[in-house]
């Protein structure tokens, strides 16, 4: 869902809140956050100092099991490193899901 602003058009969060830009690509276009900042806290709360798939304790990200960014339930979170949540969506085809 989009939402129009006087300068850009501004993606919501699943809870309906407009997301922030993180940074800019070489062009100049935003790339923006997947959640509001509430949303993204939240989920951070839930964030383990390891990896479950591979152990490691380096690069790790939350990841949504389902798929689905707007679900932060508990039970949907899961910590995964950089390589095995890249692998997972890759595996899952979850970046078709986010379009």
């Amino acid at each position: 869902m989009i939402i129009k602003t006087s300068e850009t058009k501004r993606p919501l969060c699943g809870c309906g809140k407009p997301v922030t830009w993180q940074s800019k690509t070489k062009l100049g276009f935003k790339v923006w956050k997947t959640g509001c900042a509430a949303c993204e806290k939240r989920k951070l709360k839930y964030k383990k100092d390891y990896c479950e798939t591979c152990g490691t304790n380096e690069k790790l990200q939350v990841d949504h099991i389902d798929g689905d960014r707007s679900n932060n339930d508990p039970s949907n979170l899961k910590t995964l490193c950089w390589p095995c949540h890249r692998d997972k969506t890759t595996r899952n085809r979850e970046w078709k899901n986010q379009r």
